[in-house]
């Protein structure tokens, strides 16, 4: 039996970990032998669209783009979905907060949630579609609250009326789809579920292969300048000329290129835990519905269960101690024996610690939809997609193929920016890390006390 301090990787530093790079293999979400590496660009190359980052948003990008013949390449610094797109809780969540910010936009919102409605199943969606193995399981999700929550029924009732099926639930139907007496109040999300973001992001970019799409991988980009009507972009090996640029970075972190956008966004570190998997007479206590789900208002360790029969949870590591992975899983193991009291003479071993690194457009909760650049002629910047990569990703992806194949950019669900520097980018964090999780951390051990 692994401890939880054995969790952390042989070759990964504190600063890896407090930097959200920890190698990918640390994540629960890749297979035990990762897949076979996308080559490296070794030659100069053109093409109409290159797209720059491969996460939820960049192989989104370039899939839809070459299902509308749209000649793209892909350039990855690392791998696909090496970065916070195969490091998030794994939740396909069917709705979106904060709608209230979106009173400052030209259409106040309503093309970007017209076509969320619409394609609120997309992860599905192209699973099925592109016969990707995902883990993916349209299981629903739950929120859940000790009391009855104006706030989270306001919300059901807001995207109810917009046609999604959510209904109210009670202690009792809270146990029959959880296993819990703990929870009192919830919501019913029926649509939604669970995904591995790894192998979702990774089976995007092998379909946009399939579809004709040029994918390399390790292939960091140092450069990018016009070269007459056209972009040059060069890699520490070799050159693409483009027309037109996609950039889906995460965050833009750490790139000489474009550096406008280094400081555009808010980052924040969280790190992701799960169990060894499961025996199944455990199982059938915990969460037997397999919902994902999460609680209100803390939201300290929202969960899945993967098809592995793992507890799959995220957090906000304490300031400085993003290496700690004992802490953070004797906290979620002392949440499971609260919640589920049946699990205390089980023995539930820890399996996978990491880290990842998002970035969102605001410093504050909620109002932090993702960011739309026109970064240059010809250039723009679908990034900072904060906390709901999974769905908005190949969804924003979708919509931006589309609109630049139709060369329609009035089509675009996301007010097109100028790109500015924040000016205290690490306000956000502060916020969440120093200030909120350790106050819902010290509310959560009090109410349990």
């Amino acid at each position: 039996m692994r401890t939880a301090d054995q969790l952390i990787h042989p070759i990964a530093t504190r600063r890896d970990y407090e930097a959200g790079t920890v190698p990918i293999d640390a994540s629960a979400w890749p297979p035990a032998e990762l897949p076979a590496p996308w080559p490296a660009l070794e030659h100069d190359i053109e093409t109409d669209v290159l797209v720059i980052g491969a996460g939820l948003a960049g192989t989104s990008v370039a899939l839809h783009l070459a299902e509308r013949s749209v000649q793209t390449v892909i350039l990855e610094a690392a791998q696909p979905g090496n970065g916070a797109s195969g490091r998030n809780a794994g939740h396909v969540q069917p709705w979106l907060d904060g709608l209230a910010s979106l009173a400052s936009w030209p259409d106040r919102g309503t093309r970007l949630l017209e076509t969320f409605v619409r394609e609120r199943n997309i992860v599905f969606d192209l699973c099925r579609r592109h016969h990707i193995d995902a883990d993916e399981a349209p299981t629903g999700i739950v929120q859940t609250a000790t009391s009855r929550s104006k706030s989270l029924e306001d919300l059901a009732g807001n995207w109810r009326a917009r046609g999604l099926q959510v209904e109210s639930v009670g202690s009792s139907q809270l146990h029959e789809l959880l296993g819990t007496r703990r929870y009192r109040h919830g919501v019913h999300w029926r649509e939604g579920g669970r995904v591995n973001p790894f192998r979702f992001t990774q089976g995007m970019a092998a379909a946009a292969a399939r579809h004709g799409v040029r994918v390399h991988g390790d292939s960091p980009v140092v450069s990018c300048t016009r070269a007459g009507e056209r972009w040059l972009v060069r890699t520490n090996r070799a050159s693409v000329h483009a027309a037109r640029i996609v950039l889906c970075t995460n965050g833009h972190a750490g790139n000489a290129f474009f550096p406008g956008m280094v400081r555009s966004g808010y980052p924040l570190v969280a790190c992701g835990l799960a169990t060894a998997p499961l025996p199944p007479s455990l199982l059938e206590v915990i969460n037997p519905s397999r919902a994902a789900f999460a609680q209100v208002p803390t939201g300290l360790y929202p969960m899945v269960v993967d098809g592995r029969g793992r507890l799959v949870t995220a957090t906000i590591p304490a300031p400085r101690q993003a290496d700690r992975p004992e802490r953070y899983f004797e906290a979620f193991l002392r949440y499971i024996h609260r919640t589920w009291p049946e699990s205390r003479a089980a023995s539930i071993e820890p399996g996978w610690y990491w880290t990842g690194m998002t970035s969102s457009t605001s410093a504050t909760l909620h109002a932090d939809f993702p960011g739309l650049y026109q970064i240059a002629d010809g250039v723009v910047g679908l990034m900072n997609l904060g906390t709901w990569g999974n769905v908005m990703g190949p969804l924003l992806g979708h919509n931006v193929a589309q609109a630049l194949a139709e060369e329609r950019p009035q089509d675009f669900v996301l007010p097109l920016r100028t790109p500015r520097a924040v000016r205290f980018p690490r306000l956000f964090e502060f916020k969440i890390r120093h200030l909120l999780v350790p106050a819902a951390r010290w509310a959560d051990r009090v109410w349990a006390s």
